[in-house]
């Protein structure tokens, strides 16, 4: 007889609450690589040997394919570690393997998406405050920015003249005249696999004399956005005006 309640938790909310465990102890680089992530519980009918009558279970996490090669043996033993605290006990299951495997996704829109009102939008925008985001993240820098005497525009269409071209930029500011783009990294539109594609951005605006770009994770960009804005005002800040 036992009192476990044999009752899985919701994998989204583990997700989460493991990402936010990564986050209280510091581990920057794990939960930056659970970004865009999805996990999955595979029970089996084997005893656990840890503990009576509770199960075996495998955590399955899913990350994008371009992370995959992150996860070494030091990695996969702390993730490991981290998700039998985060799993709750009185579930009646016990942590015997975690697999990493690549996430499927379907193939990205053309690189010009759906054009509404001036913005590039995604297939699944989030409305907030009467404007469109693709992440959670980006909303709370932009509650940030509402903050500052700045003037900026989120995620505004930008036409690149004599080149045929449209580019989305996450936030240009400006303040007392400096003009400068902060981009937020490693969200779900700002992978590694398009790093790249990102710097080449960048390179464009330069073409227009816009130099000033900076990029920032969006781990901390989620936990810190007032370190976040206050580093890039301060930042541009320094830039003499042309």
């Amino acid at each position: 007889m036992s009192d476990f309640t044999y009752e899985l938790p919701d994998e989204r909310v583990f997700l989460h609450t493991l990402r936010s465990y990564f986050d209280s102890v510091k581990n920057v680089e794990l939960a930056s690589l659970l970004l865009g992530s999805r996990c999955h519980f595979a029970t089996t009918s084997s005893f656990s040997h840890r503990r009576w009558n509770s199960y075996d279970y495998t955590f399955i996490l899913y990350v994008k394919v371009d992370s995959l090669h992150k996860f070494n043996d030091d990695l996969k033993s702390e993730l490991f570690k981290a998700v039998d605290v985060v799993f709750p006990k009185e579930a009646g299951y016990d942590l015997c393997e975690v697999i990493i495997s690549p996430l499927l996704e379907a193939p990205p829109d053309d690189d010009e998406l759906l054009q509404n009102s001036g913005t590039l939008q995604s297939s699944a925008p989030i409305e907030y405050d009467g404007l469109r985001f693709r992440s959670k993240t980006e909303i709370k820098v932009y509650d940030e920015l509402k903050k500052r005497d700045v003037l900026f525009f989120a995620n505004s269409t930008a036409i690149l003249g004599n080149k045929g071209i449209k580019r989305e930029p996450d936030f240009l500011i400006c303040q007392n005249g400096n003009w400068g783009i902060l981009e937020v990294m490693g969200d779900q539109y700002h992978t590694g696999a398009n790093a790249m594609k990102d710097h080449d951005r960048a390179r464009l605006f330069k073409d227009y004399g816009l130099f000033f770009i900076e990029f920032y994770d969006a781990v901390k960009c989620y936990n810190y956005p007032d370190k976040v804005v206050a580093d890039f005002l301060l930042r541009l800040s320094k830039v003499k005006s042309g």
